[in-house]
């Protein structure tokens, strides 16, 4: 079983780092398939501030989502019902984001857009330990 407050922990002090919220979120399970830091903050450079500082699909979120596709992604392109799987994991993943937070949308949890969904501007520090719980608690329901 994933220890949820370690990897929650270990994104957060990521994040205070200096990392931005997918690098966080992606690097603080990247050894767990195999990848090592340095690739994992690399692979996940453009996706803070809502890609690219853009406020668009929240970093952390992405983070998440690109480790759903290490676990649930299929390599062949016809596979159609795998296909399909790695979208439902991905999609359930956003649900419970959202649920959590009010929306999957950088400018919408960081106040710049209102969103009457969103109770309160969200720190980046918050929805980094958040996903992180979320991803963690997402591989020990599967792994039960």
């Amino acid at each position: 079983m994933i220890d949820v407050e370690k990897k929650a922990q270990l994104a957060c002090q990521l994040k205070a780092e200096g990392y931005n919220c997918a690098q966080a979120v992606f690097a603080a399970f990247a050894e767990d398939y195999g990848i090592d830091k340095a690739t994992a903050v690399r692979l996940t450079a453009g996706l803070g501030g809502g890609v690219a500082k853009m406020k668009d699909v929240c970093g952390a979120y992405l983070g998440a989502a690109m480790l759903s596709g290490l676990e649930e992604g299929c390599v062949d392109p016809g596979n159609m019902e795998g296909k399909e799987h790695a979208y439902k994991v991905a999609k359930d993943l956003a649900m419970r984001f959202k649920e959590q937070n009010g929306s999957t949308i950088c400018a919408e949890l960081r106040g710049v857009k209102p969103n009457p969904d969103v109770k309160e501007i969200i720190p980046c520090s918050v929805l980094v330990e958040r996903t992180a719980r979320i991803y963690a608690e997402y591989l020990n329901a599967k792994k039960a």
